[in-house]
């Protein structure tokens, strides 16, 4: 959807501008980046918005397949696949309620340079989090497609994949907002 399927379109009239950005900016409504004060909140909601629906319709999906799996009877796959369920959850939470504690990151005029953080990798982060919840939700609506049409010799084996990517998208989502958090730190510095 952003990286992974998306080639970005060379710009020659903004070349300052980094190709991260530039595709954030496309696929999200109102992100302009953090390099500007103003702006810098508005991107921050903006993305998690975006984010938080991602994950809203994987919960939904989610819980259709969790339906099936009980319908199934297919109890070795219920425990992983309430894990997946609980990591969804906690990450809505974390989407929605985001706490970047005692971060300057909002409240200072520049957050690049000498110690401040390289906002392309942020940009790239947050690619990478919209491209791990789009594939993520793609799997769990194949899985749930699967079920129904009671192909259930794959299913552990996709419930399993669901739970490693569940926990790489949760371990992504948190690295961004541990960069996020940390900005106090390395500012004064």
């Amino acid at each position: 959807m952003f990286g992974k399927k998306n080639k970005p379109v060379k710009d020659e009239t903004s070349g300052k501008i980094p190709e991260a950005l530039k595709i954030l900016h496309a696929n999200i409504p109102d992100y302009q980046g953090y390099s500007d004060l103003d702006n810098r909140k508005n991107s921050d909601m903006a993305f998690r918005k975006k984010l938080f629906t991602l994950l809203r319709d994987s919960k939904d999906a989610m819980a259709q397949v969790n339906e099936l799996l009980i319908h199934s009877q297919l109890l070795t796959s219920w425990g992983p696949s309430g894990i997946v369920a609980k990591r969804i959850e906690d990450m809505l939470k974390e989407t929605d309620n985001t706490d970047y504690k005692y971060s300057t990151f909002f409240d200072v005029e520049s957050v690049e340079g000498e110690h401040g953080i390289d906002l392309s990798i942020l940009y790239l982060l947050e690619i990478d989090i919209l491209d791990s919840a789009e594939e993520f939700k793609e799997k769990i609506i194949e899985n749930q497609v699967n079920l129904e049409e009671m192909m259930l010799d794959t299913v552990e084996n996709s419930i399993s994949g669901l739970m490693s990517q569940s926990s790489n998208l949760f371990n992504i989502f948190n690295e961004r907002n541990e960069l996020i958090r940390a900005f106090e730190k390395m500012s004064l510095n």
